[in-house]
């Protein structure tokens, strides 16, 4: 895959906050942002934006069982990230506007270069609508998928997942939890159980984006 940025920016107007459907995510995103069409060169087709600007992202990432609170709260902000696809519920046209051309973009396209090492296939950001969104981090690294009941985020120290209010996985450094939908929790210390656990999510980065969030769903009913 080849990815380029098109010199046809657009600044954000105004900062503004956005709450996902799923409730558990909140962006936030500043004035006088840029943001660069993301283009897939081999397709010749837009696939997202590079927005440079600080974007912060509040996850409430925790599930509330009989045992006391699971999972975590993140909070975190980025200089840079990636957004597919292009249709995306939080950029409308009343917060950005078209502004001239950038005198230089070759940042721009180092930065995308640095994104595409983590980008393993072609299609993996095949999208259909009103599946989901991607955000891809380069500093700190990390990969978020978010859908109208799923937040999905793997990070370069754990991978955690929250569905609805009741289910979390979440795969730690040295340890496996999840929690079922009765409210059931089930943790391991193994390490067996928790790189088969890594190995599982990975392998679902391999599938298009439009396919992820089926994926998750399956991995969820196991628990």
């Amino acid at each position: 895959m080849r990815l380029t940025v098109k010199n046809r920016p657009l600044r954000t107007t105004h900062s503004f906050e956005y709450t996902f459907d799923n409730k558990h995510v909140k962006l936030s995103i500043s004035k006088n942002s840029i943001l660069l069409p993301v283009f897939d060169e081999n397709q010749n087709r837009q696939i997202g934006f590079l927005l440079d600007g600080p974007i912060g992202i509040i996850a409430d990432l925790l599930v509330h069982t009989k045992e006391g609170a699971v999972g975590e709260i993140i909070e975190d902000t980025y200089s840079t990230a990636l957004l597919f696809p292009v249709q995306l519920p939080f950029l409308t046209k009343d917060q950005v506007k078209e502004i001239p051309p950038l005198e230089e973009t070759e940042i721009y396209e180092e930065i995308v270069n640095k994104y595409k090492s983590q980008i393993k296939r072609e299609d993996y950001v095949t999208y259909e609508e009103k599946k989901g969104i991607m955000i891809q981090t380069y500093d700190p690294a990390s990969l978020w998928f978010i859908n109208k009941d799923s937040t999905f985020m793997v990070g370069s120290e754990e991978i955690i997942a929250r569905r609805g209010e009741k289910r979390l996985i979440w795969v730690a450094k040295d340890s496996f939890t999840t929690v079922n939908r009765t409210g059931q929790i089930h943790s391991t210390t193994d390490l067996f159980s928790i790189r088969k656990a890594r190995k599982t999510f990975h392998n679902i980065l391999d599938v298009p984006l439009a396919l992820i969030f089926s994926s998750l769903g399956e991995v969820f009913t196991s628990f």
